[in-house]
């Protein structure tokens, strides 16, 4: 019987209708010369029928325990229709980047349908330059960052002809598409058992990790970083609502790594950088930016090299993000070390961390109440205190050009999940030496959400400067830099500093 584990299902307990928990990436793709639309559907779905099995999500749908009494279980879905999971939806003319991120955002807005496995494909029509695209959504309780790359990678080619898939096994279709109560219930209660035998086996490494803590908590060269901060509140951090923002860009991969290098930092610093000037610029020009430092939240995969499995395996580091710093230089700085600490934090819980976590009738709890207290609207009167302002997530890539069926894929940005007390998400994904980014909000926190990726934009060119090309004459604060956002699906090699204007 395949189960969910407790940190999958947790997506599933808290879903609302205002808080949908799927993500989702989004490729532009120029079409070979002389294919249609039309054509060119017609045989994606052609294509992922004979792949269908090397993606587990697929063909799997839920099915849930009686009363709720654990997590739920995959099973096959017997009546699978490609028609159903392959979608079509019109971008409004001219088909630019403020029509293709509005439609992008309209259907994002809308939870994904149980009674199906849980992912869709939209192809995108009626963009500039007759490009296409597909919005690929998949629910967060079937996989997480790196296993949602593998899946990319599984239905697309590196070579413009597709490559030949070796049939599915003969007994593909045979998997059970349920299970009688009985054998429900029976798994359920040998999974709370085996959680209760878990957690008596685990108390010499809770040992181990609490002593870590507190070795880490004495010791002045290492401390636990930004989690004993505490987050100020902004006005992003408020229940969501229904409707979203979107918004997208493109940073030159090369010069974020050599930024990264002439500082001493990493790649992920560098971006948190980067956010974390858009985020000083954008709320100061509200006039509502916090004496005390943001704090970011950072998804950290627990993955083992070459696992690739359809599952969730993340945890979360909180890392300062210095907004309380002028300086772009000294802020990336202040980045860096906050991430170390972060890291080492990570890596001293992480053996006592148990991401199936099975407890009798939590699914029934957690539901009841998220739904509860978003339709009560205790959410909307007191908002969750969460340790983090704005979660951002970085996820590496496929490094080759990719291809479907002969299509050349241009972009590769991320859709992500704004959640009540956290109605900001930023997520890069990098793609063939580039850094696509995905400004995902919920329209009340963040309405626009344009203005925050020009300032991601911006910060980036600013940071540039000080770090590259002038190092000590760092740009005024109060600077408005300009940059021009190319085409849609546009790939440039750098950004130059634009003429500049006090």
């Amino acid at each position: 019987m395949y189960k969910l584990a407790g940190l999958d299902a947790g997506f599933l307990y808290n879903e609302t209708p205002r808080s949908p928990q799927h993500i989702a990436s989004v490729q532009v793709l120029e079409l070979p010369d002389g294919v249609d639309t039309a054509r060119f559907v017609a045989e994606l779905k052609q294509l992922l029928l004979a792949r269908v099995h090397l993606v587990s999500y697929f063909t799997n749908k839920l099915q849930f325990v009686p009363f709720q009494l654990d997590h739920p279980v995959w099973v096959r879905d017997a009546d699978f229709d490609i028609d159903r999971h392959v979608l079509q939806a019109e971008v409004a003319s001219p088909g630019g980047r403020a029509e293709f991120e509005a439609k992008i955002a309209e259907i994002h807005a809308t939870p994904l349908d149980r009674s199906k496995p849980l992912w869709e494909l939209w192809v995108l029509t009626g963009l500039e330059g007759g490009r296409i695209a597909y919005y690929n959504r998949v629910h967060h309780a079937c996989l997480d960052g790196v296993s949602g790359q593998a899946a990319i990678e599984a239905i697309m080619d590196v070579t413009p002809e597709p490559r030949t898939v070796a049939p599915p096994p003969a007994d593909f279709w045979r998997r059970p598409s349920g299970f009688d109560a009985l054998s429900l219930l029976t798994g359920a209660f040998e999974n709370l058992a085996k959680f209760q035998v878990r957690q008596a086996s685990a108390v010499l490494g809770h040992a181990e990790t609490a002593r870590r803590l507190w070795q880490r908590a004495v010791d002045g060269t290492r401390g636990l970083g930004a989690i004993t901060e505490g987050a100020p509140a902004t006005r992003f951090n408020r229940a969501v609502q229904r409707a979203r923002t979107f918004a997208t860009g493109e940073l030159p991969l090369a010069d974020v790594r050599r930024i990264g290098k002439a500082t001493g930092t990493s790649v992920n610093d560098v971006f948190l950088a980067i956010c974390s000037g858009a985020l000083r610029r954008y709320l100061e020009r509200c006039g509502d930016l916090p004496e005390r430092s943001l704090v970011a939240g950072c998804p950290v995969s627990l993955r083992k090299p070459g696992d690739t499995s359809s599952n969730n395996q993340v945890t979360m580091m909180l890392v300062s993000f210095a907004t309380d710093e002028a300086d772009p230089v000294k802020r990336l700085l202040k980045i860096g070390r906050s991430s170390v600490q972060a890291k080492g934090f990570v890596s001293d819980v992480s053996d006592s961390y148990d991401a199936d976590v099975a407890l009798p009738g939590m699914p029934a709890l957690f539901s009841t109440a998220a739904r509860w207290l978003e339709s009560a609207d205790v959410v909307d009167v007191a908002p969750p205190r969460l340790p983090c302002n704005v979660v951002v997530s970085n996820v590496p890539g496929p490094r080759d050009q990719l291809y479907s069926l002969g299509a050349r894929v241009l972009t590769h940005y991320p859709v992500s999940i704004p959640a009540h007390g956290q109605g900001v998400n930023i997520t890069v994904q990098s793609y063939a030496g580039q850094m696509f980014f995905g400004v995902t909000a919920c329209a009340r926190a963040l309405p626009d959400a344009d203005a925050l990726r020009n300032d991601l934009l911006a910060a980036f060119v600013e940071l540039k400067a000080a770090v590259l090309q002038a190092p000590k004459a760092v740009p005024p604060q109060d600077l408005e830099v300009e940059v021009g956002l190319p085409p849609l699906g546009s790939q440039p090699d750098a950004f130059e500093v634009p003429s500049q204007a006090a």
